[in-house]
C-alpha cells in the first residue's frame, strides 16, 4: 500500500518493481493494462480511511483505426464527419479503466473515450489531455498525428495538475472538471512506444499531489512502458531494443533520484543539529514561559481568593521576588485602622525579618520617593552609581549592617482609583541583574495585588461596619442575682453581611430570670431588622409575665405581620429560684444543653415546636428541676453546625467539651473553652451566640 501524500523513494522503487511484474505476467497488452490499472487503484490508498485515494484510473495508447476493436472503431466513426476512414489514422484507444463508480469500470460505457480520433494537428490541441502529454513529452503534433516513429524517439515524462478546480484535462464524464468528482489533483505519466505510438496513464486524486511526489513517478512512467514493450512484436516494431533502452532509463531515473534522495539527506542531517539545538532553545524559553505564566496565574487566583490583607502582601511579595530572581524583596504598604490614622508596615521574602529588625522604616529619601509617590518603576543597574544614591543624611546610603544592594528595581502598588497602597523594593548584591522582562513580571504582580488590596480593605470596612452594627443591636445583657452568666456573639468568620443571631437574659419579677437564644433565617439589613423587633418583643413580652408557650404564639403573630417571607427559631427559658425549675418553650431551636449538679449532661429537647413562620402553633412548655449549682447553655447552629457533616456530630463535640469542664465557676473561661473545642482553627461559616447560665448556692427557699 502507497499513499500519495507520502510517496517515498522506497514506496517508488516498490511500486515500479510492481508494475513491471503484472506486465510480464500478462497474456496482452490489454491485459498489462488493465493489470496495472487496477493495481494503483487498490493501491494508492488513504492509510487513515483505507479508501482508494484515486477518484479514476485510466491508461490510455495510440493505435490505428485498422488495429481497434470493432466497438472502439464504431465510437471512433461516431466523432468523425466524414464516417469511417483508412485504417492507419491514428486513434488514442481506452484500454484500461477503474473508478469510483462501476460505470467507470467498463470500457464499452466509456464511449467518447473509448476512442479519439486523431484526424489532424488541430484536433489533437483541441483535447486537453493529449496537448499535455505531447507537451510534456516534447513531442511534435504532425508527427503523433502520421505515428512517425524516426521523429519521437524513446521519450517518457510526467504531467502534473496540482490543483484540480477547474481543470479541463479529459478522461471524465464529457462536460465535468475533476473536482466536481472529489478529484484535487491530477497525475499523469506516459512516453512512446515502438512504431511512433504513444501510451498515458491519468490518475484523478481526491488527495492533493505535490510536485516532488510527482516527480517520483517519472520511474514509475519507464516501469509501465517497460510493462507494455513485453507484449509488443519485436520484429515489427523494434520492441526489443526499445525495451534496452527503457532498462537504461529507468537505471538512470532511479540513480537520478537516488542521488537527489542522498542530497537531501545530506542537507536535512547538516540542518538537523541546528534546528535541534534551535528547538532545545525554543523549548527552554517555551518551558520558562509556560512557569511564568502558571506562576502569574496562581498569584492571580490566589490573591483574588484571598481577604486577609496581611495574607495577601506576604504572598504578592513572595512570588514577585521568585520572579525577578532577586536574592530578596521587600513590600511596604500603607494601612489605616478604624479611625483613619495612616501607618506603614512591611514584609520581607528571601530574608528572615530579623535581618531588618533593627533598621528604621524607610523615608521619601531621593531613591524612595519615586516608588511611594507613584511615579513609576525604578530599574538600577547599579543603585550606588544613581546620582539620587547616598544623599539624604544620616546613612547618606545605606545604613552599616544593611545587606549589600547593587541591582535595585522597585514598583509602586497603585489601586484601580489612582492611591498608591505601597511598593514592591528588591535588590540584588550583582549589578545588572534586573531586565524589562522583569519590570513586566513584577509589574503584573503589583497590579493584581492592588486589585486584592482594594478587595481586602473594602471587605474589611464592609464587615467592620457588619460587626458594630451587631453589637448595636446586641447591647450587654444584665446581670442578675444569684447567677454566673457569660455571653459570646461571633460574626461569621467571612462574609460582610450582619446576621439574625442573638441571646438575651431579661430580669422578671419575684426573683424570676427569662433567658432567650434566637435565630432569623438569612443575612443582611432585613435580617438583623428583625431580629432587633424579635428581640424588643420578647423582652416586653417577658416582663408582661406571659408564661414561654403563650410567649412564642405571640412572636409567631408579630413575625406575621412583620416578615412573612423569614422563619424565626427561637428557646425562651424561665427560671424560678424559689421553686428551683426551668420552663422552657422551643420553636425550632436546637435543644439547650443542661447540667446538673452532679455533672450530668443532657439535652432538653422533650417538646420542640416548629419554627416561628411556619403555621399556627400552640407551643409546649416543659418544666424541669435546676438546683443550685445547675448549669444552662443556649446557642445558635453556627456554634455546631460546619459543611459536610452531619450536625448531630457537632452537638455531641458541644456536649463532650461542657462535660470535660472541671470548674464550671469560671463562665468566661468556659465559654472560650467550648468556642476553641467546637470551632478550632477551622473557623466557622455562620454566626455565633451562646449564652452561659449557672445557679450558685444560697437561692431559693428557705
Amino acid at each position: 500500500m502507497f499513499d500519495l501524500v507520502t510517496f517515498s523513494l522506497s514506496d517508488m522503487v516498490r511500486c515500479g518493481a510492481r508494475l513491471r511484474r503484472l506486465g510480464d505476467e500478462a497474456a496482452s497488452l490489454d491485459e498489462a493494462a488493465r493489470s496495472m490499472v487496477d493495481y494503483l487503484r487498490d493501491n494508492l490508498v488513504d492509510p487513515v480511511t483505507g479508501e482508494p485515494e484515486c477518484v479514476l484510473a485510466r491508461l490510455f495508447v495510440s493505435r490505428r483505426y485498422a488495429d481497434l476493436t470493432p466497438e472502439a472503431q464504431r465510437v471512433a466513426d461516431e466523432q468523425l464527419p466524414a464516417g469511417p476512414t483508412d485504417g492507419d489514422l491514428r486513434c488514442l484507444n481506452l484500454i484500461a479503466t477503474r473508478g469510483d463508480t462501476p460505470e467507470w469500470d467498463d470500457l464499452t460505457l466509456s464511449r467518447h473515450h473509448l476512442a479519439i480520433p486523431m484526424t489532424s494537428a488541430e484536433a489533437v490541441t483541441r483535447a486537453p489531455m493529449l496537448r499535455a502529454l505531447i507537451s510534456h513529452l516534447g513531442l511534435d503534433v504532425e508527427a503523433t498525428v502520421r505515428g512517425d516513429e524516426r521523429a519521437h524517439g524513446d521519450r517518457f515524462d510526467v504531467f502534473h495538475v496540482p490543483d484540480a478546480t477547474g481543470s479541463p484535462l479529459s478522461g471524465l464524464p464529457r462536460g465535468s472538471s475533476p473536482a466536481d468528482h472529489g478529484a484535487r489533483s491530477v497525475l499523469g505519466f506516459g512516453g512512446t512506444l515502438p512504431g511512433g505510438e504513444i501510451f498515458a496513464l491519468v490518475l484523478f486524486s481526491r488527495v492533493p499531489v505535490s510536485t516532488e511526489t510527482a516527480r517520483m513517478f517519472r520511474s514509475v512512467a519507464v516501469s509501465v512502458r517497460l510493462g507494455l514493450l513485453g507484449h509488443l512484436d519485436d520484429a515489427s516494431t523494434g520492441a526489443g531494443s526499445a525495451r534496452e533502452q527503457a532498462l537504461t532509463e529507468l537505471l538512470e531515473v532511479l540513480e537520478t533520484s537516488a542521488q537527489q534522495q542522498a542530497a537531501h539527506l545530506e542537507n536535512l542531517v547538516t540542518d538537523l543539529s541546528e534546528t535541534q539545538r534551535v528547538l532545545r532553545d525554543q523549548e527552554h524559553r517555551l518551558r520558562e514561559e509556560t512557569s511564568v505564566v502558571e506562576t502569574l496565574h496562581e498569584v492571580g487566583r490566589t490573591l483574588a481568593a484571598e481577604l486577609d490583607l496581611q495574607v495577601i502582601v506576604q504572598r504578592a511579595c513572595d512570588a514577585a521576588t521568585t520572579l525577578t530572581g532577586a536574592a530578596f524583596g521587600s513590600f511596604f504598604y500603607n494601612v489605616e485602622d478604624m479611625s483613619g490614622e495612616s501607618y506603614l508596615l512591611y514584609v520581607l521574602s528571601g530574608v528572615p525579618r530579623e535581618t531588618f529588625a533593627r533598621f528604621p522604616m524607610p523615608r521619601n529619601t531621593q531613591v524612595f520617593d519615586h516608588t511611594f509617590r507613584g511615579l513609576g518603576i525604578l530599574r538600577l543597574d547599579d543603585v550606588k552609581q544613581d546620582a539620587r544614591y547616598g544623599r539624604n543624611a544620616p546613612y547618606h546610603g545605606m545604613p552599616q549592617g544593611h545587606l549589600d544592594v547593587r541591582s535595585y528595581l522597585a514598583v509602586p502598588v497603585i489601586s484601580p482609583s489612582g492611591k498608591v497602597l505601597g511598593g514592591f523594593f528588591f535588590g540584588h548584591p550583582q549589578t545588572g541583574m534586573f531586565t524589562a522582562r522583569h519590570e513586566r513580571l513584577a509589574a503584573g504582580v503589583a497590579a493584581q495585588a492592588a486589585v486584592a488590596m482594594d478587595n481586602a480593605r473594602l471587605y474589611q470596612q464592609q464587615r467592620d461596619a457588619a460587626v458594630e452594627l451587631q453589637r448595636t443591636l446586641l447591647p450587654p445583657l444584665q446581670e442578675a442575682d444569684g447567677l454566673t452568666t457569660a455571653w459570646r456573639y461571633l460574626p461569621a468568620a467571612q462574609g460582610t453581611e450582619v446576621g439574625g443571631d442573638w441571646v438575651d437574659l431579661v430580669p422578671l419579677g419575684d426573683g424570676r430570670t427569662a433567658f432567650v437564644v434566637g435565630d432569623v433565617m438569612g443575612k443582611g439589613i432585613q435580617a438583623a431588622a428583625v431580629m432587633g423587633q424579635m428581640r424588643t418583643a420578647v423582652r416586653a413580652y417577658a416582663i408582661m409575665g406571659l408564661p414561654p408557650g403563650q410567649m412564642l404564639r405571640r412572636l409567631d403573630a408579630l413575625l406575621g405581620d412583620v416578615d412573612t417571607k423569614r422563619l424565626v427559631t427561637c428557646t425562651f427559658a424561665v427560671h424560678d429560684p424559689v421553686a428551683r425549675t426551668l420552663t422552657i418553650a422551643n420553636a425550632g431551636h436546637l435543644p439547650p444543653l443542661l447540667r446538673g449538679p452532679d455533672g450530668e449532661t443532657r439535652h432538653a429537647d422533650g417538646k420542640i415546636g416548629p419554627p416561628l413562620g411556619v403555621v399556627c402553633f400552640d407551643y409546649e412548655e416543659e418544666t424541669v428541676p435546676f438546683p443550685a449549682g445547675s448549669q444552662l447553655l443556649l446557642y445558635t447552629d453556627g456554634l455546631v453546625e460546619r459543611r459536610n457533616e452531619l450536625i448531630d456530630n457537632g452537638m455531641a463535640t458541644l456536649a463532650r467539651a461542657w462535660g470535660s469542664v472541671e470548674d464550671p465557676s469560671a463562665a468566661e473561661a468556659l465559654c472560650e473553652h467550648l468556642l476553641s473545642e467546637c470551632i478550632g482553627a477551622r473557623g466557622h461559616d455562620d454566626d455565633i451566640a451562646l449564652l452561659y447560665v449557672r445557679s450558685e448556692p444560697g437561692r431559693g427557699a428557705c
